[in-house]
């Protein structure tokens, strides 16, 4: 390995070369977006923004005009199959309310990422991965009757 300055034009060139291959983030990209961290989960990558609020519970439509800034700025990570972005906020209570951020609408879900509300006006369907259901075990049932419908 040699040592010497920053390959500037290697790196271009590599982000032109995955850019074919997909939606590329370079640092700046990521730095611009203030994200807290990166959660890399067995079936997806989820991009946070995390924030304190004053308020004890918001809707998702409060979230999304109280937090507007930051969900502009989180949506400029590409939203994929495999990659969701998300605001997580600590209420004065210590309770914690999170919300994805779709393209088109910020919505609420649960601490293990599924929906609150599913297959209702203005959500997504709920997203299955082959027999599961993102953060639904093993030998449970995600309705809420507890049984197969």
């Amino acid at each position: 390995m040699t040592k010497g300055p920053i390959p500037a034009t290697a790196i271009r060139k590599a982000i032109r070369n995955a850019a074919a291959r997909g939606l590329t983030m370079d640092m700046d990209m990521i730095r611009e977006s203030q994200l807290m961290f990166i959660l890399f989960c067995e079936w997806i990558t989820v991009f946070v923004r995390i924030r304190r609020t004053r308020r004890h519970f918001l809707t998702p439509d409060e979230a999304a005009a109280e937090y507007r800034s930051e969900i502009l700025l989180i949506r400029r990570i590409p939203l994929t199959a495999v990659a969701t972005r998300e605001l997580w906020l600590l209420t004065p209570w210590g309770a914690w309310q999170y919300f994805r951020i779709l393209d088109d609408r910020v919505i609420e879900i649960r601490a293990d990422g599924v929906p609150l509300l599913r297959d209702g006006p203005g959500f997504p369907p709920a997203v299955t991965m082959g027999n599961r259901t993102p953060g639904v075990t093993a030998g449970t049932s995600s309705s809420p009757s507890g049984g197969d419908n």
